[in-house]
């Protein structure tokens, strides 16, 4: 449909009118008998054609829509819909209410309001690896975000949502978390930044560490793993828009296994996750928990799992993006039942937090800061989680205070927000071969050595797109002339792998600010890109960001060297420099 044209939702209620403006979303809804269960089952059969996906025209077929049917009708009603919901926010009322209200001025004027944008980070299963076609590393158009877009705006019949799948396969929660810190983000959102950030790393995140050793704990490690993973992606993400509302974090746990031989370790990064969205009061949504039954009674049937590999077909996607557009009006059902209360009631509490929350005293900047609760960490102990919430609030008053946020203009943020002179991280479909190329082109410094683009999928993962050193010794160097901005941290994605080829595998990188009696080098540092257990089959694109002991100021010149030390191979997938 047109984006222009106006959206297409079920019939107003009077039950609210006296409450709602008609303009207003909870104005559809009857305010004493809504649930998801009852929109989702009257509305069932718009919500089966909002899920045909005209960008794969093969599955537009008679078999398809059968098979569609009986999944909606018979194996996944609403009753078991709702098993995808782990937790929805209660005390975090106005970050849902600005997701409502984008989503009202969309519908009402859609010629000046942009669509929710949502940005969805993940690995290889986000990007849609093995979702139809067997041997695509990738499949924007067959993946669960891709699926989501379109459910819900060929349900409304204009475009409400805008979906940007942000998956990189091989990467997990901490490349999310520096991706967001620097704004990594595809150039419509470098401005004001995503409405809604979901994480959904879960299978990478599950992955158990090459640390461990038989006969350890897997089962608690991997909880305590997602927990720690998290919580730095929650808090920058909440923390991404100073002075304005934060977005909507949302968890999307799209993993069913098979990583582990214990079931309960398979079971351990749902807990996790869950523990951590209540305790920030983000938003938590579970595949898994919506056919985990279904696929272990029956672990052959190709439908929702595959017994060995973590990637799945295209009907798991669509039941993923099932999951979260069910997820979404349950949380719409919480959204308008909250706010209704807010209006109605004579004696409430902040009306931005209804539930109480953290802000108690109702200074100003309690009500405007940002107040995150204190890490949720074995270290932190019963008898002085009381002052550790205090301190919390102090924390977010006078950083409240320091932005200067009462005197900012309301509005988005006219001018870009990446705080960055160089930010790229390798991926099929997005920073590709002939990029990479052009970047090492133009900011060579002397002559390559041993260094060239590798974009053989044949054998994996670990030959997926990248920088790749080629022989011993291997070296280049860049330079960056007159930068536009201070860098002060770098910022390099590197492949972790195992096997021969990355025996040994270790470069040694170089920061240097270019002066004119020569070069002043700033950081050394050896960095292995090959795991220490032999026996750790996996290959993960990590992050490893240097703080530079003093800044290189813009207008300065800086110069950067990668050498080869051991080994026969290395590969860089990504840099990053940065003002902070």
């Amino acid at each position: 449909e047109d984006s222009s044209s106006s959206a297409t939702l079920p019939p107003a209620s009077s039950n609210h009118s006296s409450v709602f403006a008609p303009h207003e979303i909870c104005s559809i809804l009857p305010s004493e008998s809504f649930t998801a269960t009852r929109l989702w089952q009257q509305n069932l059969p718009r919500i089966i054609d909002a899920s045909k996906n005209p960008l794969m025209p093969e599955l537009l077929t008679d078999e398809e829509d059968a098979k569609m049917h009986k999944l909606l009708e018979e194996m996944l009603p609403p009753s078991r819909l709702r098993r995808a919901v782990r937790h929805m926010p209660t005390f975090s009322h106005s970050i849902v209410k600005n997701v409502m209200e984008i989503i009202q001025k969309r519908i009402q004027d859609p010629a000046k309001n942009p669509p929710l944008r949502i940005a969805v980070f993940g690995g290889s299963v986000t990007s849609g690896r093995l979702c139809f076609h067997p041997r695509r590393l990738f499949d924007f158009a067959c993946a669960w975000p891709q699926r989501l877009e379109l459910l819900i705006n060929q349900f409304s019949k204009m475009e409400i949502i805008k979906v940007y799948n942000l998956g990189i396969g091989g990467t997990a929660t901490p490349v999310g978390t520096i991706n967001l810190k620097y704004w990594m983000y595809p150039e419509e959102l470098s401005k004001a930044g995503p409405d809604v950030i979901i994480n959904s790393y879960s299978t990478n995140d599950s992955a158990p560490s090459w640390e461990l050793k038989p006969g350890d704990d897997f089962v608690t490690h991997i909880m305590d793993q997602a927990r720690d993973l998290l919580q730095p992606f929650v808090r920058e993400a909440l923390q991404l828009k100073e002075c304005k509302e934060p977005p909507l974090v949302v968890h999307v746990d799209d993993y069913l296994g098979p990583q582990q031989k214990q079931l309960l370790g398979e079971l351990s990064y749902v807990a996790g996750m869950t523990q951590v969205a209540k305790w920030y009061d983000t938003m938590a949504i579970s595949y898994g928990e919506v056919v985990r039954d279904l696929f272990y009674k029956d672990n052959t049937d190709p439908t929702f799992g595959n017994n060995k590999d973590v990637h799945y077909g295209h009907w798991a996607h669509q039941t993923i993006a099932w999951s979260v557009g069910f997820a979404s009006i349950e949380l719409l059902s919480t959204y308008c039942d909250d706010e209704y209360r807010a209006r109605t009631v004579t004696e409430t509490k902040s009306r931005n937090n209804p539930d109480g929350g953290y802000a108690t005293n109702g200074t100003m900047a309690e009500k405007k800061a940002l107040v995150l609760p204190p890490l949720l960490t074995r270290d932190i102990q019963l008898y002085n989680a009381t002052a550790e919430f205090i301190a919390a609030r102090n924390t977010a008053e006078q950083s409240f205070a320091n932005m200067n946020c009462e005197n900012r203009p309301e509005g988005d943020n006219e001018e870009s927000q990446d705080p960055c002179i160089v930010s790229f991280i390798a991926a099929p479909g997005g920073y590709d071969a002939t990029a990479i190329n052009r970047f090492m082109q133009t900011h060579k410094d002397t002559e390559i050595d041993g260094w060239t683009v590798e974009n053989n999928m044949a054998e994996g993962w670990g030959n997926k797109i990248g920088w790749i050193a080629e022989k011993a010794n291997a070296t280049f160097s860049l330079k960056f002339d007159d930068i536009a901005k201070d860098v002060k941290t770098v910022t390099l994605y590197f492949l972790r792998s195992y096997g021969d080829k990355w025996k040994d595998s270790r470069a040694k990188i170089t920061i240097s600010r270019l002066e004119d009696s020569g070069a002043k080098t700033l950081w050394e540092e050896e960095i292995s890109g090959v795991f220490e257990d032999q026996n750790y089959t996996y290959s993960f694109t990590l992050p490893h960001t240097m703080n530079l002991p003093e800044p290189i100021l813009k207008g300065g010149d800086m110069g950067m060297n990668m050498t080869l030390i051991s080994g026969s191979h290395f590969k860089m997938m990504g840099l990053m420099l940065c003002n902070k």
